[in-house]
């Protein structure tokens, strides 16, 4: 019900939650299902949405925190617009051979050999996970993007010396995301990324490495730790 258009009234909703709610009492649930979508596409025969429906729906929201692996499950809620701009991307950043991990060095500024294209073994799945990281990465550290409380937009992360050393453990981010330290290691050898290392005992800064000069200060870098 929380899909239909404002168009329908609080009278029509509200008798269609009544009934919902007592079939809810002998269906199960794909049964229940179905005599919702009936009833939705009785209370709007046409699947006429305004600008406004769509855009009361729209939304991206993690569900819930990190996996105990480290993975996250997100749930997107795309508008016409932004589902015909991400197809558009994937066409070519999700094509086989294109920015595979797996590859010495991933093909991202030309068209993937055929060779490349047939060991691809990723799902399509995968691929538009990674095709969606090509354009994150692209635009992290971009001055066009400006500042983000006086610091440009790109990730900070933090660990302790001995962490880095053994290359064990996690790093946290200034989001609060446990960042693999093999992932650290991997993401600091970019310009644009940050890496503020910390004494294993006293949580005194120690070391605040930056690959790239900008107008802010260190100490609001070290401030995010």
């Amino acid at each position: 019900l929380r899909d239909l258009p404002a168009a329908i009234g609080p009278v029509e909703t509200a008798t269609a939650e009544r009934t919902l709610a007592d079939q809810a009492a002998t269906l199960r649930p794909d049964q229940l299902q179905t005599v919702a979508a009936r009833m939705a596409l009785t209370l709007n025969p046409d699947g006429k949405f305004s600008d406004q429906d769509r855009a009361l729906q729209r939304g991206f929201t993690w569900s819930g925190a990190q996996r105990p692996d480290g993975m996250s499950t997100g749930k997107l809620i795309a508008t016409p617009q932004l589902r015909a701009e991400l197809d558009a991307w994937f066409a070519k950043f999700a094509a086989p051979g294109m920015a595979n991990p797996d590859d010495h060095t991933p093909v991202i500024n030309e068209e993937p050999s055929e060779e490349a294209a047939r060991q691809d073994l990723r799902s399509h799945g995968q691929r538009q996970h990674d095709a969606l990281g090509v354009l994150v990465r692209s635009q992290l550290g971009n001055p066009d993007l400006g500042t983000h409380r006086g610091l440009p937009v790109t990730v900070i992360a933090t660990t302790t010396v001995a962490d880095l050393h053994n290359q064990t453990g996690h790093a946290v981010t200034a989001g609060g995301t446990l960042l693999p330290m093999r992932d650290l290691i991997r993401m600091a050898a970019h310009a644009t990324h940050y890496l503020a290392v910390f004494d294993q005992h006293t949580d005194c800064p120690l070391y605040l490495g930056r690959a790239k000069r900008i107008a802010s200060a260190d100490q609001r870098i070290v401030l995010h730790a």
